[in-house]
Formats: structure tokens, sequence, C-alpha cells
């Protein structure tokens, strides 16, 4: 009797032990964001499908040459997780910004921010180092003048912006531009500043440094950064992530260039290039679903002071 009862003990503590089993989440992309915000996304999604029949054929060396791990990127994926973004952007913009008003895509590049604010009514102009990048992104440069908005090349608009007369816009967009800077990220916020009209809105999006898996990275021992065989013999300027923020960093430089915040969020857009996640990538999504610290991109709107009375 008393061996009966020891092995029905050890019995359950095995079954107590034993881990409860993790569901399944289906991400379902890109039709969980059309469900979400059918309004806005239709016209997102149109703009991501143009942008990548431009770019289609394209030789991407040009954008390889100073940052080498590009080489083999797969832009296709990127662009179309990329509509995320873009979403998230086009509602604070909308909610901040009356169309009609003047915007500069601050690093537009393959330019799908700025074919979306421009279909939503706004009046664009992209910016970036086009010339630098002649042969990669012609298709989409060509595009973007086909839908009526401005390109502007880097080298004629100035490094700082100087050549841009003070308070052109009334929105700047900075997506995925300030983690490529490679010194203090203070001469692209007061270049920022000055071109904004008073009372405009910047619109910043970049990566989180505390996103779960940097975390877990660093736990480990590993670089988040481009591994060092690749920025090592690149040529220069080095255009790959130089520095990385977090949500507090982000706010406390908005706040020092005199600006009103807005708005901040963060959210994830990579890992829905898979159509479902199991065991810890499921179990990630959960935690990052529960602590908004954790996600992958931060999105900050912050706000010019207006002109004195």
């Amino acid at each position: 009797m008393r061996g009966y009862l020891l092995k029905r003990l050890r019995a359950r503590v095995v079954r107590a032990r034993e881990p409860e089993p993790i569901a399944p989440v289906e991400l379902d992309f890109p039709d969980r964001f059309r469900r979400e915000a059918p309004e806005l996304f239709e016209s997102i999604w149109q703009a991501t499908l143009e942008v990548l029949a431009a770019s289609k054929g394209a030789d991407f060396t040009p954008l390889e040459r100073r940052s080498p791990m590009l080489r083999g990127f797969d832009w296709d994926a990127y662009l179309r997780l990329s509509a995320i973004r873009v979403l998230h952007l086009a509602r604070r913009a909308l909610a901040f910004v009356p169309p009609g008003g003047r915007v500069l895509d601050l690093g537009a590049y393959f330019g799908n921010f700025s074919l979306a604010l421009q279909r939503f009514g706004f009046r664009v102009e992209a910016l970036d180092a086009y010339a630098s990048y002649r042969g990669a992104l012609d298709g989409v440069r060509a595009l973007l003048e086909r839908e009526g908005i401005g390109v502007l090349d880097l080298e004629a608009a100035g490094w700082q912006l100087e050549n841009i007369p003070a308070g052109s816009y009334e929105m700047v967009v900075c997506a995925g531009v300030i983690e490529h800077i490679p010194h203090t990220p203070r001469l692209l916020l007061e270049a920022i500043n000055r071109v904004l009209t008073p009372g405009g809105t910047l619109l910043l999006d970049t990566p989180n440094l505390a996103y779960l898996y940097t975390r877990e990275k660093l736990a480990r021992g590993e670089s988040i950064f481009p591994s060092i065989s690749a920025q090592y013999e690149t040529e220069l300027p080095f255009e790959g992530h130089h520095r990385e923020y977090t949500v507090s960093e982000i706010e406390w430089m908005l706040s020092h260039i005199g600006h009103e915040l807005l708005a901040v969020e963060t959210f994830n857009y990579s890992l829905f290039g898979q159509a479902r996640l199991k065991e810890i990538e499921a179990d990630r999504f959960r935690r990052m679903e529960g602590d908004p610290s954790l996600r992958e991109i931060i999105l900050a709107a912050s706000r010019k002071p207006a002109a004195a009375p």
C-alpha cells in the first residue's frame, strides 16, 4: 500500500512539472491589417505594390556599397511588411496634420511612405541621396514624379537641409533614419526643426533598442549591430545602424528641441513575415503584446511650438 501511494505521489509531481502547451499565433498578414483599418490599408497596400513593381529588376548594388549587409537582402518582403509601419504613421499624420499640408519625407528611400501620404491628400516631397543611389532607385523616383511628388536630392538640399528655406513644411516624416546617423542626432533634429512651420509636426519612426529580440541577443553576449566583418570593409560613409534608441531617449531628444510630445507608440512588423508563430515564438509575441516596451518599432509624434502671439 505504501509503495502504491508513493507511485501516485511521484506521478502527480511529474504531471505538475509538465509545462502547459503554448497555443500558436496566427498572424494572417496582410489581411489582419486590412480588417483593422480598411479605410487606410487598402491605399497603403496598393502604393506598396506599385513601389514593388517600380523596383522590379533593379540593380541594388549602389545601396550595398556603404551598407554591405544589404547584399542579398529580401527587399520584396521588407517593403510588403513595411506597409505596417506606413499604416501606423499614416494614422498619426491624419490625426495631427490636415490633408493638403506640405510634407517632407526625409530619407524617403523607396518612397513607400511618400506615395501613401500623397494618396491621402498631402503635398509630399521625397528627399534622399538619390544621386548616390542612381540605378537602384530610378524606377521608384520615376513613379514618385508621375504621382506629383517632388523628388529632392540630399546633395542639393544640403546635409543639414541648409538649402531648404526655414518653415517650409507642416510635417516632416523621419522614418528609419535617425539610427543611421554616425554622429550626434542633434544636428538632424535641429535641421528638421528649422524647416518645420511654427506648430508643425514631426513623425519619427526608429527601431527600439529595448526590443525583446535585442535584449535576448545581448543576454547571449551577441552584438545587435551589423557584423564587424561587413562594416570593416564598407565604403565611406557607412550607412548601417550606428545607434538605436529607447522610448525614453526619443522622448528626451524631442523635448530637448522644444517639441510638445503628441503621441508615442511601439509596435511589431518584422514578425508578420511568418504566417504562424509556434512555441517560444508564440510566447515572445504574447509577451510583446502585453508589454509595449518590448516591441520592435518606436513611432513618436511631436509638435514644434507655434509662433509667439
